[in-house]
């Protein structure tokens, strides 16, 4: 029978293995990544990770997941407030999927930005982890981990229309890149999902890629990335009040 699975738990279950990781040290302006809300696809304890069907408002976010967005939003406007970051500093960019689009809009207006701001980049996308795993059990998350663990340039089960972690790398590089460039010194949020994110995290820190499950996040999870990246103890977790459920 499939079932649901709190991330961290899973990835206990999944044997990880040493590799060299990839570039590290990008200079970035102060940034933050949220994972999002808990999902339909979540609740029915499938992959949903390409885009034809991640756009889909049936792979939305489920009821538990607006109100951890909502939650999350809320944590970010106090930590803003604290920082003395005035809302005028913020940008908000986002995965085109629906469930990462809604999180972004409702914890964006929870923080007292304008849902109409948030810009949406594919850069983000969830991992596609090829049409062989789509709709599958949540299951098969942990044989494509244990081969990222082993190769972190290998296919997701061996399914050459997924993406590799150094693929995901590589074009989370790039948004390093474009958003360097374009909000020197202000204050970015990036919504994404578990994958992806993981990566991005580790790619900023310079860790082996193929320990990027140890950056798994919760959902709705929200984390600060401080420094210039290169380092893993530049890193402040913040976990929203609603709770952090895969």
């Amino acid at each position: 029978m499939c079932t649901d699975h709190v991330t961290r738990d899973v990835t206990q279950s999944c044997n990880l293995t040493e590799s060299k990781g990839q570039i590290a040290g990008v200079r970035l302006a102060k940034r933050r990544v949220l994972r999002h809300g808990r999902s339909k696809a979540n609740e029915a304890a499938i992959i949903v990770s390409t885009m034809e069907n991640g756009i889909k408002p049936e792979y939305g976010l489920a009821d538990a997941g607006k109100q951890q967005a909502e939650a999350a939003g809320q944590l970010l406007l106090q930590q803003l407030q604290q920082q003395g970051v005035p809302l005028s500093a913020v940008r908000v960019y986002t995965s085109p999927f629906s469930r990462t689009v809604e999180t972004a809009s409702i914890a964006a207006a929870a923080a007292g930005l304008d849902p109409a701001t948030v810009q949406i980049t594919p850069l983000l996308r969830e991992r596609c982890f090829g049409l062989k795993l789509e709709l599958t059990c949540h299951d098969n998350y942990c044989p494509a981990w244990d081969g990222d663990a082993a190769d972190p340039g290998s296919k997701p089960c061996g399914c050459e229309d997924g993406e590799s972690v150094q693929e995901v790398s590589a074009r989370v590089q790039q948004l390093f890149q474009e958003l360097e460039q374009q909000h020197e010194g202000q204050h970015v949020l990036l919504v994404s999902h578990g994958d992806t994110l993981s990566i991005l995290q580790a790619t900023f820190h310079g860790t082996d890629l193929a320990q990027h499950r140890q950056y798994g996040l919760g959902t709705a999870e929200l984390k600060q990335l401080n420094g210039a990246g290169g380092s893993r103890q530049a890193a402040e977790e913040v976990q929203a009040e609603a709770g952090a459920v895969a």
